[in-house]
């Protein structure tokens, strides 16, 4: 069981060269250039992109006057994938796509990564079942999929490589208002989205109820605890 998905944040910038642009444009390194080239190879990438891979971003600044070759460009990019194993692929692609604009126009390059990677959550499907059943109690509809939410992406991932872990979502009506659009917000602050709070909190209390007052699940806890790794590689 692996999502939310994992992430990586990227802050991009091209350095070239201020020049006029009418009277000697040929003295400039065009950075602007250099994020339309990488924009472009991103484009065409998308054929070949690992499936399950997803690349977004945009150009916070490209230049600060019409006449003047624009001696900085910067952006911001995420790349998302189903595994940690996937984002380091599509990672080496997009850097790739990213050194070409600078290698075609002689700009610098510079990436600089936003925090750590977000990886793979790997749900505990003990704790997952305990929730369900509290869930359930609560009189929630529990999802037979154990996937999440698809191309969600969350530093709890990188907690679940340490200590077992779930990260259940929980749902109320929005009238099929997507996600991260205006019209979303406004259930926000509805009776269900309250609702959706305090069940979401009860069924958590519930599941660390029931791990810490059954002493099988305590032992079984403690033995997948032991059993983890170091965690991640993260940038």
């Amino acid at each position: 069981m692996h999502a939310p998905w994992p992430i990586s944040s990227w802050q991009v910038s091209y350095t070239g060269t201020p020049a006029h642009a009418a009277v000697m444009p040929h003295r400039g390194v065009n950075a602007a250039d250099a994020m339309t080239l990488a924009q472009v190879a991103i484009g065409l990438q998308r054929q070949q992109t690992i499936p399950g891979g997803i690349v977004h971003g945009f150009v916070a600044s490209a230049g600060e006057a019409p006449n003047v070759i624009p001696a900085r460009a910067d952006a911001s990019y995420d790349c998302r994938a189903e595994t940690l194993e996937d984002l380091r692929e599509l990672q080496r692609a997009i850097r790739a796509c990213f050194a070409a604009g600078a290698l075609a126009t002689g700009a610098d390059l510079e990436i600089h990564s936003v925090g750590n990677d977000y990886v793979d959550l790997h749900q505990d499907t003990t704790m997952a079942s305990l929730y369900a059943g509290a869930a359930s109690r609560l009189g929630r509809t529990v999802s037979p999929s154990e996937q999440g939410m698809r191309g969600a992406s969350t530093d709890m991932g990188n907690v679940s490589h340490l200590v077992p872990s779930i990260h259940p979502f929980i749902g109320y009506n929005t009238n099929n208002a997507t996600a991260h659009h205006p019209e979303f917000t406004r259930y926000g602050t509805s009776d269900g989205a309250d609702r959706a709070v305090l069940d979401g909190g009860l069924g958590m209390a519930w599941t660390a109820l029931a791990l810490a007052a059954d002493a099988s699940h305590r032992t079984s806890l403690l033995g997948r605890l032991a059993g983890r790794q170091t965690g991640p590689t993260v940038n």
